[in-house]
């Protein structure tokens, strides 16, 4: 491809976007009457397609004027607009999401698969540097040299996906051929001394072809969810042009203009974006289906599996309060449709919902699924437990002739295997689905050589299936399908934003904070999501803390950032409240004899070992109770609450700050009869 292609390449991308980004902010203003709220319109939805839109506007101009050449004139207007071309921004946001698509691209099983077949050396780190100089390669290309004579040739039908206040049609949204990404891939690799196989670059041409719309949205749609600063006056800038244009078209009065002009400012232009952000995810965080599409894959006839008290216990916990997170739902559903078995892993990091999002899952399955929760603070780690647990609901709820367990049932998997095979021909169609939570907990020093983590098994049986979860580290898995929660962020931050939301409303003191500091809901939402960087385990904390009241001399500016964040301001807070360092000594060993406990403990018991006072001790446990599981036993045992906070304790500056000592405390463990709560079991 010619310098002068570049060009006009370029500037057909950029007048695609620009035509793309109008088309979007005009469908929702008009379409969608909770964008309209937001932006401060006022009035019911006048069209919900984009052939509608567009015949709607087209029947508002003072001449008559068909759809179709209302948005070809239109497109034209926009795309050959100088101003465009000068739009740093808009430029940038292209090039984002051109870079985008190609790191996702150097992700992909095809990409990796047509290299081992032709034996090509990484081509997925060559795709991997292109995509981390695609911003600047992008901004230099020069479009001095543009014809801007030449229109963009969008067909009528992509011009209606494009007008639509469906995100999926937009999402089918094509844009330029095939041809014309395999040529810009080919000059951007070798600008950069590079070169793809002729394969790889129409694999690559193919996804840039087809999802580059997508891409696109969700680079401004991230960027209005965070504030809008870097975009706003972009699409602010383009709905001014857009507007000029319809206006030259004919569009002159009527309620259609008002409502476009009522956009007129680079914030309610977010909160266009943000609340069609709102909107799609909002459809997609409403669970109602999900039970039904689940429901065809098990016998909702057969009886409940019977799952232990701890499992219970768990998931009354972790979905209380659960928001949104259907995209996952979507994708294990996927998963079941299209796999005869198979293992799919959740993964994601500390915090971030998987333990909440299996025990949901549990819940959607009707429990007719076998479930196991491995967790370091209920002493539930060992691959014996999973499989003495795993077995017994097999048996019982297929009702096999085994009175009990055999001696060597829980040795290895070989058992499950064997109660797999006679499960197998019972299923009738349906499928047997094992949920897995927290795979990284494994203690694995009991494993055989060369065992994958809880001795899952190599091999299924037709229609069998395992759910499970772990945080993004190395462990030995069977042949496996990973579901990367991280890559989501979109989404994941749109759940975070109906949580916090959700819990608001739920919670007069958290509204009464929120008053108390002149604030808007919209800024609360947006401030503490972006504090959370997506962890829940962050909202459940911070939320609470403002919900009783510990937050009370604290503004919204100063809760703290991220989980870490947040124990070490807890940390910060506690240090305040107890000056004495010998006492604050005292106390903190308590919790740290916590974190070495592997199952949950009483009051009376830590005392005894901590050499401690019962009050102390429970008022200790009382002052560190949001971090704490606390049992519905009289008197209750006690247990960490999530394993981030175990690893913040043990960090070596915050071990150094307590004044305790880990060996000191381990040492007594192993001198005394402490071996049940622990030692290995």
């Amino acid at each position: 491809m010619s310098r002068m292609n570049l060009a006009n390449f370029k500037t057909r991308v950029i007048g695609c976007s620009a035509v793309m980004a109008v088309g979007q902010l005009i469908s929702n203003a008009i379409a969608n009457p909770a964008t309209q709220a937001a932006a401060g319109m006022m009035g019911g939805p006048i069209a919900l397609g984009g052939v509608s839109i567009l015949a709607a506007i087209a029947g508002s101009m003072a001449e008559t004027m068909a759809a179709d050449e209302l948005a070809n004139r239109m497109t034209e207007g926009l795309s050959k607009n100088p101003r465009i071309l000068d739009n740093h921004d808009l430029i940038k946001a292209a090039g984002e999401a051109i870079g985008y698509i190609l790191r996702e691209v150097a992700k992909s099983d095809r990409l990796i698969a047509i290299a081992e077949t032709k034996k090509l050396p990484y081509p997925e780190t060559a795709l991997s540097q292109l995509a981390e100089k695609t911003p600047e390669y992008w901004l230099d290309i020069n479009t001095n040299t543009a014809d801007l004579s030449r229109g963009l040739n969008i067909s009528e039908d992509q011009l209606t996906k494009i007008f639509s206040a469906d995100a999926e049609e937009f999402d089918r949204v094509t844009g330029l051929t095939t041809a014309d990404w395999a040529s810009f891939v080919n000059e951007f690799a070798t600008s950069e001394g590079k070169s793809f196989d002729a394969e790889i670059v129409e694999f690559v041409a193919e996804k840039l072809y087809a999802t580059f719309p997508k891409a696109y949205r969700e680079v401004l749609k991230l960027d209005a969810a965070e504030g809008g600063e870097k975009f706003a006056a972009m699409l602010l800038n383009l709905h001014q042009i857009a507007l000029a244009e319809l206006k030259d078209l004919g569009l002159q009065n009527g309620e259609i203009l008002q409502k476009l002009e009522a956009v007129a400012t680079g914030q309610q232009i977010c909160q266009v974006m943000v609340k069609l952000e709102a909107i799609e995810i909002g459809i997609r965080s409403d669970l109602a289906q999900v039970p039904n599409l689940l429901e065809r894959f098990v016998d909702t006839s057969a009886p409940r599996l019977p799952l232990p008290y701890e499992c219970e216990t768990i998931i009354a916990d972790r979905t209380q309060d659960f928001t949104g997170r259907r995209f996952v739902f979507e994708a294990i559903i996927e998963f079941l449709q299209k796999k005869p078995k198979g293992y799919f892993v959740l993964e994601a990091d500390p915090g971030v919902g998987k333990t909440s999002i299996m025990a949901k899952l549990v819940l959607l399955m009707q429990r007719r699924c076998v479930v196991h929760f491995n967790s370091q603070s209920q002493g539930t780690v060992k691959a014996k437990q999973f499989l003495e647990n795993a077995c017994t609901q097999l048996i019982q709820a297929f009702k096999l002739d085994y009175p009990k367990l055999p001696e060597n049932a829980t040795r290895d998997g070989n058992f499950l295997s064997r109660l797999l095979g006679e499960v197998s021909p019972k299923l009738g169609g349906k499928k047997l689905v094992f949920v897995v939570d927290a795979l990284d907990e494994v203690d694995r020093s009991d494993h055989g050589r060369g065992s994958n983590v809880l001795y899952l098994p190599d091999a299924l049986p037709d229609n069998v299936y395992f759910i499970v979860s772990k945080q993004p580290k190395t462990l030995p898995l069977p042949n496996h399908q990973v579901f990367d929660l991280m890559q989501y962020s979109a989404e994941s931050l749109a759940d975070v934003k109906l949580y916090i939301d959700k819990r608001t409303s739920n919670s007069t003191s958290i509204q009464s904070w929120i008053n108390r500091q002149n604030l808007q809901l919209s800024q609360f939402v947006a401030a503490v999501a972006e504090k959370s960087q997506n962890n829940f385990m962050y909202l459940r904390y911070v939320l609470n803390d403002i919900d009783s009241g510990k937050y009370s001399d604290v503004n919204l500016q100063d809760l703290p950032r991220e989980l870490e964040g947040y124990y070490e301001k807890h940390w910060a807070r506690m240090e305040m409240a107890v000056r004495d360092r010998e006492l604050r000594r005292r106390k903190l060993k308590v919790i740290y004899l916590l974190t070495k406990t592997r199952k949950p403990v009483s009051c009376d018991i830590l005392a005894d070992f901590a050499e401690e006072d019962a009050l102390d001790v429970q008022e200790v446990l009382d002052d560190w109770e949001q971090f704490l599981r606390r049992s519905g036993d009289s008197p209750p045992d006690y247990s960490i609450y999530h394993a981030s906070f175990q690893r913040f304790l043990h960090r070596i500056d915050v071990v150094q700050k307590a004044g305790v000592s880990l060996r000191d405390i381990e040492t007594a463990i192993s001198d005394n009869l402490w071996q049940d709560l622990y030692g290995d079991e």
